[in-house]
């Protein structure tokens, strides 16, 4: 099992992941903007190959309402196609 190393990554460097399903209407973004400013941005946003998010976009939105510029990531670059598919069509 490899290590998590958290970084922190310019906003616009990260790009969504062209088949995420799941939907964060402004009721949830708010909840994560309060939870971020009460709490800080301590979840990561999971990347994979050339930033691509694969855990986080609510996140991300969030962060963009904000005005952060950066974020932090943690890479999950050793997934493959079919991990990544397993993983996301889990509910959490």
């Amino acid at each position: 099992m490899n290590n998590l190393t958290i970084e922190y990554v310019p906003i616009g460097d990260l790009t969504a992941y062209e088949r995420n399903a799941k939907l964060h209407p402004a009721e949830q973004i708010q909840q994560i903007k309060t939870s971020i400013q009460e709490f800080g941005f301590n979840d990561p946003i999971a990347v994979w190959q050339e930033n691509e998010i694969i855990e986080g976009h609510g996140r991300l939105i969030a962060a963009k309402e904000l005005g952060y510029t950066e974020v932090p990531i943690i890479r999950l670059d050793g997934l493959t196609d079919e991990n990544l598919e397993i993983s996301l069509s889990m509910p959490i």
